[in-house]
């Protein structure tokens, strides 16, 4: 496979040459698909000449394949899968996403063993939670064929209908689709911890420790321990140092506007509150790498 790099923003400075920017995200309803329009709405406004295509996908596996192929030129990728697809890729992550499971609050579902029996959504099936998902039911002693998996269009009512007992995310916090479910139902959230959460993180580095905070959802008064991996947006490392370098930089002098505007990542940038810990072990691109070093010699980072 290509060797891949991680750079942060999708934003050109004014001044440089017409410039298109083919972009794969995920389901036009999911978050990566939300984030990355922010990124082209603002990125036209710091440059006209700028254009922004979207491709909308099943999720992580199938945009890692997307960019091998060289149908598009970045691509939003979890930091499991982007670290798994190469030894040589080189990611810088956008926000930590905890692997969050929603259940009724008055289900019967309590435990994660119960899960093996139930009608659960996991996410497509190309999804990076999808294969997370597997990953850790892997650990439980479940294969996928075992599991009585759904896709379901509508989670909110899916769940609260009583269709499935279960739908997991691999997401930032507030989070718009779990907050519909909360206006519909009682809504609580499955714990990821003790043994299972350790040997999901032992000898990884793109895993680690992490909670779905607490008092942000109705009813839910206390973190839920779960474990999380970071977004990543993704290009091949064969891209010139100094695009990369005016990307990052653009990008991060237009993040107050961006956490404006974005639901759910308005505290995506280095915040104390969010830092979740070392996600990522793979290099930033050197592009991206060279603004940090700024940002940090000036006592910004």
């Amino acid at each position: 496979m290509k060797k891949l790099a991680m750079l942060l923003p999708l934003l050109w400075q004014p001044g440089l040459m017409a410039e298109t920017v083919t972009l794969t995200t995920g389901g036009e309803q999911g978050i990566y698909h939300q984030i990355t329009k922010e990124f082209c709405r603002l990125a036209h406004e710091v440059d006209e000449q700028l254009a922004c295509t979207l491709q909308s996908s099943s999720g992580s596996i199938e945009n890692l394949k997307r960019l091998k192929s060289g149908e598009t030129s970045y691509a939003m990728v979890q930091s499991d899968w982007l670290y798994q697809a190469s030894q040589g890729l080189g990611p810088f992550a956008t926000h930590a996403e905890p692997f969050t499971i929603v259940i009724r609050a008055d289900g019967d579902i309590t435990s994660l063993e119960q899960l093996k029996l139930a009608p659960i959504d996991m996410g497509l099936k190309s999804s990076g939670t999808r294969q997370t998902a597997l990953t850790l039911f892997n650990i439980l002693g479940a294969k996928e064929q075992d599991l009585d998996l759904k896709s379901m269009a509508n989670l909110p009512d899916a769940l609260c209908s009583k269709q499935i007992d279960a739908f997991a995310l691999v997401m930032g916090h507030p989070n718009r689709i779990v907050l519909d479910t909360a206006k519909r139902c009682a809504v609580s959230f499955l714990p990821i911890d003790g043994a299972t959460r350790d040997q999901l993180l032992k000898g990884v580095k793109y895993y680690q420790r992490s909670q779905v905070p607490a008092r942000i959802y109705p009813g839910n008064l206390k973190a839920t321990p779960t474990f999380a991996i970071a977004a990543t947006l993704v290009t091949n490392a064969t891209m010139p140092e100094e695009s990369v370098y005016r990307l990052t930089k653009a990008m991060l002098t237009q993040q107050t506007k961006f956490n404006e505007q974005t639901y759910g990542y308005a505290n995506m940038f280095h915040r104390a509150r969010n830092k979740t810990g070392p996600v990522l072990s793979i290099e930033q691109h050197p592009g991206a790498a060279k603004y940090f070093e700024e940002l940090k010699a000036a006592g910004k980072l």
